[in-house]
């Protein structure tokens, strides 16, 4: 049912009830493994929350792609997918913490490098951040290019660390001025807002480029204009990522 609902509202361009929906499936996704596969939460809540993803995207991208550009339309159902997935996260992750190690982990290995984590600091830090984020950038291309439909699971996981990581700074702080201005230890969700808005368009962007490309290859579209299409819209995303990283290295 929500693979089809979805598709029926990316037409009739509701993307808040497109975002709700998402929320919906990543609610959905954390109910199941939790009650089906306790011990494994924190992986398949999000495999489980990406599947009635995967067919409405496919059909949208593959459609995008027969009529070509402007992509705005398509930037704009998966960004409201995203937005729904990293809400429903965020809302799990305040409460079922322990469930998300994994996620957990991740932004807690990327704050270690970053010499987050204690008193370290690194010169470079830009070319640090610029490097991790291209190389997920380019995954995220060559996933949703290999296997198409945008990466469902690449869009729910990114949106699940996301969002348990604000959870995590949420639950720490106490009362709407640490929320807003962070305290001595934890710094405000809000500091991460900026960087944070353009890291995720990039990824965005990665996952539509990606999967146009598999439209393309699929119905054979090896024409000029094509490709220059597709090459201006992986290098739009390229600078999300590259003004992402200035931001968050300042």
């Amino acid at each position: 049912m929500l693979p089809e609902l979805i598709l029926r509202e990316e037409k009739q361009g509701s993307l808040l009830f497109v975002a709700l929906l998402g929320l919906i499936s990543g609610l959905t996704g954390f109910a199941v493994a939790k009650i089906v596969f306790p011990g494994q939460t924190s992986v398949l809540s999000v495999v489980f929350a990406s599947i009635p993803l995967v067919y409405p995207l496919t059909r949208v991208f593959l459609d995008d792609e027969d009529r070509g550009r402007p992509h705005s339309d398509e930037i704009e159902f998966y960004g409201s997918l995203f937005l729904g997935e990293f809400v429903a996260f965020l809302s799990l992750g305040l409460f079922f913490t322990k469930d998300f190690a994994m996620q957990t982990a991740v932004f807690s290995e990327q704050a270690a490098q970053l010499g987050l984590a204690g008193n370290a600091v690194i010169p470079d830090i830009f070319f640090v951040v610029l490097s991790n984020n291209l190389v997920l950038y380019l995954s995220i291309f060559a996933v949703s290019a290999i296997i198409g439909s945008a990466g469902a699971f690449i869009l729910t996981w990114n949106a699940s660390v996301l969002g348990v990581f604000i959870a995590q700074l949420v639950s720490e702080l106490k009362g709407i001025a640490e929320l807003i201005m962070g305290s001595g230890k934890t710094p405000s969700p809000v500091a991460y807002v900026p960087h944070a808005t353009l890291e995720m368009a990039g990824f965005v962007v990665a996952g539509i480029c990606g999967s146009l490309v598999s439209a393309a290859m699929y119905r054979e579209h090896f024409d000029l204009d094509t490709w220059k299409d597709l090459t201006k819209l992986f290098l739009t995303g390229v600078l999300f990522i590259v003004l992402g990283a200035v931001l968050e290295s300042a």
